[in-house]
């Protein structure tokens, strides 16, 4: 059964891109059958991330415009990944109907589909929230990122979607992301240190699990890919043992409140990977002037 989660923020540079990317490629590796989508349809850069060259096939917004179907779009990516790009070309963007988007899901065939949602509040970014199983929150622990990501968990809570927890990024020895989390109102699922690796991979338009496979921040997301799908034979490799006070990208999770319970669980284990050990808890220039206004009067319905 194929689940969704939309990996989503309202601050735009927090490393949703990446999360997405490195979670996905994780998750392929593994042998999950995993699509990641990039629902930026105005800005979209995942593929970028990924050395997939979006000018040399069809992508998402040419689904939504209704010109391509989704099996010509899905592209073959990294590590088993497959890819659904959206376009850079801002003159795709007015072409697209973001209200198509379950149709498109319907299509995937995967055991998870990842959605990296744009920044903002408009109707392309908010139509993941509504359409997805589940949503990831992705934020840094600065105060303004932590308050737009508060602004996503809300209208995902009016579209009735649970949101699973938070990713914190770019952590160092003072962050403290249980705070984060405490500020959200829900569970921290992963702590990702701040690493080089990440822009170095980036740049390089290769995903981290394979550019950088014993880095920090590799470790960090496979241990959020353990905590998230409750997969324990994802191996973390990693040079330093970690711990559930480790400041540096250990994730600490409940994963039965992450589920709905909320009694928790009171029970650690220990999921031991290559080289390190990881403790769980387990407890448009279009003239659609139209469907501008009807975006505008659903963003008002939305917020008023």
């Amino acid at each position: 059964m194929t689940r969704v989660y939309a990996v989503a923020s309202g601050k735009g540079g927090v490393g949703k891109t990446t999360t997405v990317a490195t979670l996905g490629a994780v998750l392929a590796r593994a042998g999950h059958e995993t699509v990641v989508v990039d629902v930026d349809l105005g800005m979209g850069n995942l593929a970028g991330v990924l050395g997939i060259d979006v000018d040399t096939g069809a992508t998402l917004n040419d689904v939504l415009a209704g010109t391509a179907d989704v099996a010509t779009a899905v592209r073959e990516g990294p590590v088993g990944l497959s890819v659904l790009p959206a376009s850079d070309d801002l003159d795709d963007f007015g072409k697209a109907d973001p209200e198509g988007l379950p149709a498109v899901l319907e299509a995937l065939d995967a055991d998870v589909v990842l959605l990296d949602t744009s920044a903002g509040l408009s109707h392309d970014s908010v139509e993941p929230l509504r359409v997805a199983d589940e949503v990831v929150l992705v934020s840094t622990a600065e105060r303004g990122a932590i308050g737009d990501t508060a602004k996503t968990h809300e209208v995902a809570t009016r579209f009735g979607t649970p949101v699973t927890g938070v990713v914190v990024t770019r952590t160092g020895a003072e962050t403290d992301a249980a705070s984060v989390g405490d500020r959200l109102g829900v569970a921290v699922l992963g702590s990702i240190p701040d690493d080089p690796a990440v822009a170095a991979a980036a740049a390089d338009g290769e995903p981290l699990v394979t550019a950088a496979p014993s880095s920090p921040a590799t470790a960090a997301y496979r241990r959020l890919a353990v905590a998230l799908t409750g997969d324990d034979s994802i191996t973390v490799t990693t040079d330093e043992p970690t711990s559930p006070t480790d400041p540096e990208g250990v994730v600490v999770v409940d994963a039965e409140a992450v589920a709905g319970d909320d009694e928790g669980s009171a029970d650690w284990e220990e999921v031991t990977g290559e080289t390190g050990t990881v403790t769980l808890d387990e407890s448009d220039e279009s003239d659609d002037s139209d469907d501008a206004d009807e975006r505008t009067g659903f963003l008002r319905w939305l917020l008023g």
